[in-house]
């Protein structure tokens, strides 16, 4: 077995999906003959603003009788969703994350924020670590150009001891999986799994681990808010600081008031 540095993956696995066909037998059940659907918007954004219209039968004028005028721009439509704080309609909208290389200290952080979020994590008492025990090194301790010689030779130092710290893990793994036998054929999945399970725990919260993550929109521009500011511990903010860019990238009418300043994403509208 050995230590290797990885890196962070993060990757939009999934996301919600219309089926225009039955979007329009919908609508025309509901009388709104005349609303055509913006050929503009994405599926997400759609399905928000067929949720939001439904709400006040505001598809058309005249179809709810309180209603003479409606917007006609799905972007300004949408905006005005956010400014108003109409957020339980964004929660028809989802976004699978498959997220690779980070630590447990990012899943006790991330997991935290069960409300509008599937979690499905990488099971240390069912997988083993085989040829190799990973980690992703801290950005804090990553050289960079404005360091000076002191805070340089802390940070080296301090990369040295994490490998140290890995190498441990690494041998003292390895011990056990030998006085266990769990490389002899006849070990079954049931002692396996037991012997697994009882090992992981001289594992540190450092360790590469990963899983995959579905949030509603609702949820997720709350996570955003919450751990892309100056205060969020680093590795969520790393995440999510690509999480961020990559939404505002794809969904503009859902995520667009979110801006960057300083290396920090924030909303214009935070509480939706």
């Amino acid at each position: 077995m050995r230590t290797k540095e990885v890196e962070i993956g993060v990757h939009i696995l999934a996301r919600t999906t219309v089926d225009e066909l039955a979007v329009r037998a919908w609508l025309n059940e509901l009388g709104a003959y005349e609303y055509e659907i913006p050929a503009d918007a994405s599926d997400a954004a759609l399905i928000v603003a067929l949720a939001a219209k439904q709400c006040y039968m505001s598809f058309q004028p005249g179809l709810n009788p309180n209603v003479t005028k409606v917007r006609s721009d799905l972007c300004e439509y949408l905006d005005n969703i956010l400014a108003s704080g109409h957020g339980s309609v964004l929660e028809h909208a989802c976004f699978t994350f498959g997220i690779n290389n980070v630590s447990r200290v990012f899943t006790g952080e991330m997991n935290r924020h069960r409300a509008g979020w599937a979690i499905s994590e990488r099971s240390m008492r069912f997988i083993r670590f085989e040829n190799e025990i990973a980690f992703w090194m801290p950005t804090s301790l990553r050289d960079d150009p404005g360091d000076d010689d002191d805070l340089r030779r802390r940070k080296a130092e301090s990369r040295r001891i994490f490998h140290e710290a890995f190498d441990s893990q690494v041998e003292l793994y390895g011990r056990l999986m030998a006085l266990w036998d769990m490389d002899d054929g006849d070990k079954n999945f049931a002692y396996k799994k037991k012997v697994t399970s009882c090992m992981r725990r001289i594992i540190g919260m450092g360790v590469a681990t990963g899983g995959v993550w579905t949030g509603n929109v609702r949820a997720l521009r709350h996570v955003l808010a919450m751990r892309c500011s100056p205060a969020a511990e680093e590795e969520i903010l790393h995440v999510f600081s690509r999480i961020a860019q990559q939404m505002v990238q794809s969904e503009p009418m859902l995520f667009g008031d979110f801006n960057q300043a300083s290396g920090w994403w924030a909303p214009k509208y935070s509480k939706v």
